[in-house]
């Protein structure tokens, strides 16, 4: 029954990410994390969201913003490299406590900081902080939303952009845990294969309703959805933390 939810979940917040571009990453990586050792809960959701994003970069794949990909891609690769030295694994309490934070640590940044994706020293700096994010959290959806408030890009160029950058850096964390942890990683092949096929059919299902809301409504729903999750994974976290 155990997997059947996590299918049903990936589904679900598959079809989040498909209409917002935000919040499933997260929801799904704590519904995981609720089942699932850490780097079996890291390996699933890096394929899930490997295909979920990856899915929105061919369904959007005419409004890309290429010109950001080589310096976030470099940032990512120096995280990759300090996490292959130390070889971390995060607690879940953590991974609880860091996710639902990242909502309200992107509301604290001062107004005037422009951390426009479309700059390129911007776009290596999101690299960085992004996959840092993801390799200690499993998700980084609400950390890399801050790189986009300022920009001017519509929601289908905020779509796409951001799925070309999420699936490097869920591949990146796929890729370590996969490499460095897989004698604990015990899953039915089956399980694979159904997450990769729910990933993808709720983002086709989630671009129907990208076009019947506008740019306001995208992102004002994105932030008070992503905002109430924050609150109840911090609660988790802390739960967990001095149970």
């Amino acid at each position: 029954m155990s997997y059947l939810l996590l299918l049903l979940a990936t589904l679900a917040t598959s079809l989040i990410s498909g209409v917002l571009s935000m919040a499933g990453g997260m929801i799904l990586m704590g519904v995981f994390s609720l089942f699932l050792s850490v780097p079996a809960a890291m390996v699933l959701h890096g394929i899930a969201q490997s295909f979920s994003n990856g899915s929105r970069v061919w369904l959007y794949r005419r409004h890309i913003k290429w010109t950001v990909l080589i310096p976030y891609g470099l940032g990512s690769l120096i995280v990759l490299l300090l996490f292959i030295w130390l070889t971390l694994v995060p607690d879940k309490a953590l991974i609880f406590i860091v996710i639902g934070s990242f909502p309200f640590l992107a509301m604290a940044l001062p107004t005037n900081i422009n951390l426009d994706m479309q700059r390129t020293c911007i776009a290596f700096l999101s690299g960085i902080v992004v996959t840092l994010a993801q390799m200690l959290a499993g998700a980084s959806g609400p950390v890399l939303d801050v790189f986009y408030v300022k920009s001017s890009l519509t929601r289908h160029e905020i779509l796409g952009t951001k799925a070309i950058t999420q699936t490097l850096g869920h591949m990146i964390k796929l890729s370590y845990y996969a490499y460095f942890f897989s004698l604990s990683i015990t899953l039915p092949v089956w399980v694979y294969t159904g997450v990769i096929i729910a990933a993808i059919a709720g983002n086709a299902i989630g671009k129907t309703i990208v076009e019947r809301i506008d740019d306001h409504q995208f992102k004002l729903i994105g932030r008070y959805l992503i905002m109430a999750i924050g609150l109840l994974y911090i609660a988790k976290g802390m739960m967990d933390l001095f149970s």
